[in-house]
């Protein structure tokens, strides 16, 4: 009952649209989903929203659940503290040289959200249909929203003929969301082998990336790449890795004729070509702001940071160059929250934010790769799987978009925790066979008849 529970949370808070919220559609439309938006709305005198407090309502109940203290896997429980306290003692060093503890809670509070909902879905899942849950949860939210950006562009921006047409059908955010329910359905059609789950994962995906194409993110397609290519190496020895190397042999050349043609070409079938070509490139608006914001971050760590502790949270980055990064006007919060959200990690916090604070992310590849090869059934094998993935596709969410302080982008990391911690304590441990003793025995020579001898006459 808990685990669904959280799972009905997890899917508002991926689907819900706040009143106040101008960023989702570009605040020209909202869907029936407003409806759910009160739930997200801060209460005054608590400075907290209805959705947060139910979710601190659950944390009792969750965390002293006797069941929830069977089966955990130690070493998630272990680098949650730990990142938990890496917060703890940067925000304390900031908040000693003078940083706004104001504008550090904005820094970190979804972050530590995304921490404690990983507690929660931890001693709330117990097993396999717990996690075929969680992903149904994740497929689900992310159809939702392909379906709600699709009527958007459809029957809002081209009936009304928008000028200049938004650069985007819903959020930035959404863009993981999609890529993690790629890598669910991807995964879990592999491992399942079945044709009828073959043809609702190719209708998701049809949906899904049309989703993708129409909000225009770039770092979408890098996220889908870098998450394909590294799912496509954690498959275990066996005949779905021989599958998949098969349709890669046959795929590869059209990929090739793909790319050859699409390069430098625009166009929404060439999208996925443009934006790895033009990422990082010189003559891209978007990727100098960007290359420009690593400078100043990097500057500011170099005089006013600690290798250690970095310049603690609440301390805001110093700008030296402002040539393509200006947002004082549409994002008064843009010296604490840089959209080099990993980066800021490492400047705001150090060595100790980034091995400390990020010591969840390897150990959620370590256990998602140690659990695959021993998993059972193919929702254990697609958990691990699409757990291990999706970590590439969160990485470059918080490099090149804020992905460090978002909801959406949070809650995605704390499924994929849950998703590797369970299926490592899930999985059968298998006793290697002891080897069987040898014993010598000495080869025989055959035995010559000896001639017999003649007897003597008396």
């Amino acid at each position: 009952m808990l685990c669904r529970l959280l799972c009905v949370l997890l899917f508002l808070a991926w689907t819900a649209e706040a009143p106040n919220d101008t960023v989702i559609y570009e605040g020209h439309w909202r869907s029936v989903f407003e409806f759910f938006g009160p739930l997200f709305v801060t209460i005054p005198g608590v400075a907290l929203t209805p959705w947060q407090l139910v979710v601190f309502a659950l944390t009792p109940v969750c965390l002293l659940m006797p069941a929830g203290h069977r089966r955990r896997a130690w070493l998630m429980d272990g680098a949650i503290l730990v990142s938990f306290a890496s917060v703890a003692l940067t925000f304390l060093w900031g908040w000693t040289r003078g940083g706004s503890a104001y504008h550090a809670y904005y820094q970190l509070w979804r972050f530590l959200l995304a921490l404690l909902f990983a507690l929660l879905l931890l001693a709330s899942v117990r097993g396999a249909r717990d996690l075929r849950r969680l992903g149904f949860t994740i497929v689900v939210a992310a159809v939702v929203r392909a379906v709600l950006a699709v009527y958007f562009y459809w029957f809002v921006v081209l009936k009304k003929n928008f000028e200049p047409a938004p650069l985007y059908m819903t959020t930035h955010d959404d863009s993981l969301l999609f890529i993690t329910a790629l890598l669910v359905t991807f995964t879990y059609a592999l491992f399942r082998a079945s044709w009828k789950v073959w043809s609702v994962a190719w209708l998701v995906w049809a949906l899904l990336l049309y989703a993708i194409v129409l909000n225009n993110r770039r770092l979408a397609w890098l996220e889908l790449v870098l998450s394909l290519f590294c799912a496509i190496l954690v498959l275990p020895r066996g005949p779905v890795r021989r599958r998949v190397n098969r349709a890669l042999l046959v795929a590869a050349p059209v990929l090739l004729v793909y790319v050859g043609i699409g390069w430098g070409r625009s166009g929404p079938f060439f999208e996925p070509v443009r934006a790895l070509s033009t990422s990082g490139s010189n003559e891209d608006a978007s990727s100098l702001a960007r290359q420009e914001e690593i400078r100043n971050l990097m500057y500011t760590l170099s005089v006013a940071g600690n290798p250690l502790l970095g310049t603690g949270w609440g301390v805001p980055y110093q700008q030296v160059s402002g040539v393509y990064t200006h947002f004082e006007g549409g994002f008064a919060d843009y010296a604490y929250r840089p959209h080099n959200s990993l980066m800021a990690v490492v400047v705001f916090g150090g060595l100790v934010g980034l091995f400390g604070i990020w010591m969840v992310v390897p150990v959620t590849a370590f256990l998602a790769a140690s659990g695959m090869r021993r998993a059972a059934g193919p929702v254990e094998c697609a958990a691990a799987a699409s757990a291990a993935s999706m970590l590439p596709a969160y990485g470059v969410q918080c490099y090149g978009d804020i992905g460090f302080q978002s909801v959406t982008c949070g809650l995605l990391l704390a499924s994929a925790m849950v998703a590797a911690a369970k299926v490592s304590v899930l999985a059968p441990v298998v006793q290697p066979h002891p080897e069987r003793e040898r014993v010598h025995i000495p080869r025989l020579r055959p035995v010559r008849p000896v001639p017999a001898l003649p007897l003597e006459r008396n």
